[in-house]
């Protein structure tokens, strides 16, 4: 990808993980379990439905990728909420290790990269921006949405104060600074082809739980 193309990536990303993040508190804070888990679970079935039954058809991406950004975010509180502290950094931890394996040699031979291998297929998991003449720039997949939804939710096992879940969420998009910050020193090497969207989104997560705990934020 060029320069351009990683500015514009990066654009993207930070604006939507800004606006989901915020979503995200405000849908922890005010919307009721069976709300998350109904609207998650049917967003679930439609993305499994076009992903495997419906053709692919590059006007829809768009479209799709909001709504499964969307189906992901309430999924994501609702599991976070079902889950204790302890299994909420254990799954970011197993989820940060595989996801950074899937940049390395060995990861190239899991299902998970095979499956992504086919662009029809890989292309429906993204969430895009739009500009002009409807060039599509593809931001993260609804894998790391998901998760950053969890994490967030995961405060509630440190406090239900609205402050305490806006300062997680702040610390994800904190995260993903980071992480487009790295993307642009190592975007200048040759043969770059990506960098994990849950290495830093994860540690500063679980800095904003230490903070939490220890000081009472």
């Amino acid at each position: 990808m060029n320069r351009d193309g990683i500015n514009k990536t990066i654009f993207w990303s930070l604006l939507y993980i800004f606006l989901y993040s915020a979503c995200t508190v405000i849908a922890n804070l005010y919307l009721p379990n069976l709300l998350l888990i109904t609207v998650g679970v049917g967003g679930i079935i439609y993305i499994i439905f076009n992903l495997f039954f419906i053709p692919y058809k590059r006007e829809k991406l768009f479209v799709n990728g909001i709504f499964g950004a969307l189906a992901v975010m309430f999924i994501g509180i609702w599991l976070g909420k079902q889950l204790d502290l302890e299994s909420t950094i254990s799954i970011g931890a197993v989820v940060t290790t595989m996801d950074i394996i899937s940049f390395t040699r060995i990861g190239k031979k899991t299902v998970n990269a095979k499956a992504m291998s086919n662009k029809s297929v890989a292309a429906k998991l993204f969430v895009y921006g739009r500009e002009k003449n409807d060039v599509l720039i593809p931001t993260c997949g609804f894998g790391d949405y998901l998760y950053y939804a969890m994490w967030i939710s995961g405060t509630h096992a440190l406090s239900s104060s609205g402050i305490s879940y806006a300062f997680v969420a702040f610390m994800v998009f904190a995260g993903t600074i980071l992480q487009s910050i790295t993307v642009k020193v190592l975007a200048k090497r040759d043969g770059f082809k990506g960098f994990p969207g849950t290495v830093f989104p994860f540690l500063c997560t679980v800095l904003a739980y230490l903070l939490l705990y220890y000081q009472g934020i």
